[in-house]
């Protein structure tokens, strides 16, 4: 699946939720992102962005390898829940 980002230099790797949980509380994820999905109108899908290393992460199921997605009501409860204010969203145009 493509992610669409606002930089291109910005390379992606997908993991899991419990990964990306970690990464934020170390300080590798400092940018959080909400991107609607291509698939699926008003669902939207977790980007993190290590800004220092260029390397962004995208969240995807546990048992499968496809993108995560979430309404976006959803997806601002989880990522409040990790101590983020602020985050960008995304919208397909």
């Amino acid at each position: 699946m493509l992610i669409m980002v606002f930089c291109m230099s910005i390379i992606f790797h997908q993991i899991k939720e419990g990964e990306f949980i970690r990464l934020v509380e170390a300080g590798g994820i400092n940018e959080v992102f909400a991107q609607e999905s291509q698939l699926q109108p008003d669902k939207y899908h977790l980007l993190g962005i290590n800004t220092q290393s260029k390397i962004g992460y995208a969240v995807r199921h546990g048992r499968i390898n496809e993108m995560r997605s979430w309404r976006l009501d959803r997806l601002s409860l989880f990522i409040k829940r990790l101590g983020i204010c602020v985050f960008n969203v995304r919208s397909q145009s």
